[in-house]
């Protein structure tokens, strides 16, 4: 089998680019450096992706799902091969931090109503994290808590996020 990409993209794989593509480079941006690497980073997804596209299974996951564990998979080879110095990013360590079901289009007013009745706290390190992009650390010093607690409240909320929206 050949594993290369062809240079001609087809109008399934344009409509993909298109409907992901800055969805991916704001995941990609918010957790490497400069905007060069993620730039590039982004450009290797896509790649992964049409490369990788006959395997894709829509049985096992939606296919954004699939193209933002790539993305995420990306960026952690990113942090182990470039020998980067500083500390890991935090949020790549949550597991299901990007779950394509809360970034749907179609969706996102059923997220904002699951929203409403998560208690405020957890509303408001969800809006802070995945909104504003705010680290957990900084979240727990902004709401004066402490960060195990913001994590554990981060975890709580999307998983009742998840619950409220029927998708785990």
């Amino acid at each position: 089998m050949d594993n290369t990409v062809s240079p001609i993209i087809n109008f399934e794989q344009e409509k993909i680019f298109r409907e992901y593509h800055d969805k991916v480079f704001g995941y990609i941006i918010s957790r490497v450096r400069t905007t060069e690497d993620a730039e590039d980073l982004c450009q290797d997804v896509f790649t992964k992706v049409f490369k990788k596209f006959s395997t894709f299974d829509s049985g096992k996951a939606k296919i954004g799902t699939w193209i933002y564990s790539v993305a995420r998979n990306t960026v952690i080879d990113y942090y182990r091969t470039s020998h980067v110095h500083g500390e890991y990013p935090e949020d790549l360590a949550v597991e299901g931090d990007i779950d394509d079901e809360l970034l749907n289009d179609e969706t996102l007013g059923e997220l904002a109503d699951a929203l409403k009745k998560l208690p405020t706290e957890q509303m408001d390190i969800i809006v802070l994290y995945y909104y504003k992009g705010y680290t957990l650390k900084q979240i727990s010093e902004k709401m004066c808590i402490s960060y195990g607690s913001t994590k554990l409240r981060h975890k709580e909320a999307l998983k009742k996020l998840r619950g409220m929206l029927k998708y785990s």
